[in-house]
């Protein structure tokens, strides 16, 4: 008797199921973590910022879009939207990040009071042909040197993904 079979049409049945679903939970799982240490670090006041939303969902023509985290920055009357990628870096993902942030334009923003919406997109991992290690695409293409100089880099994000990825960080003990 086995346990585990794969149909006749080969769709995955029993233990790919089951491994398939471990792994999208603990995507969903890291990246509510990654939103979680985003929201500590950016929702206060030195950062001007403050929370609109967490995985905020848009569907526009039966697809739908992610929006992890939805800031509003106060001093410059703009929305912030970070996208987390639990997975491999993908150039297409960047494209799909500015739909996305049109999309909180034409759907949240007021344009006579707002500025443009500018985001984030997070990769945890590079592409194969990359170094391995985080990918953080900031969409700030709109905004001056001054605007920019106040929202955080590129950087301070990859630093934070790392931080979060980095498990393997043992404290030393005193022997």
């Amino acid at each position: 008797m086995t346990f585990f079979q794969r149909t006749e049409d080969f769709e995955p049945e029993g233990f790919e199921d089951v491994v398939g679903e471990l792994i999208e939970a603990i995507r969903r799982s890291f990246t509510g973590i990654l939103v979680d240490h985003l929201e500590d670090m950016l929702a206060v006041p030195d950062r001007h910022m403050c929370v609109v939303d967490r995985h905020l969902h848009i569907t526009e023509d039966d697809r739908d879009y992610t929006v992890d985290l939805l800031l509003f920055h106060v001093t410059q009357m703009r929305y912030f939207a970070i996208q987390v990628q639990a997975g491999r870096f993908d150039p297409a993902l960047v494209a799909r990040s500015r739909y996305t942030l049109r999309l909180v334009d034409d759907l949240v923003r007021v344009p006579d009071v707002h500025g443009s919406t500018v985001g984030v997109l997070m990769c945890t991992d590079a592409a194969a042909d990359q170094e391995p290690g985080p990918v953080v695409v900031t969409l700030y293409e709109d905004l001056s040197p001054a605007q920019r100089s106040e929202l955080p880099s590129g950087l301070e994000f990859a630093d934070l993904v790392g931080r979060c990825l980095d498990s393997s960080v043992v404290k030393d003990q005193p022997t």
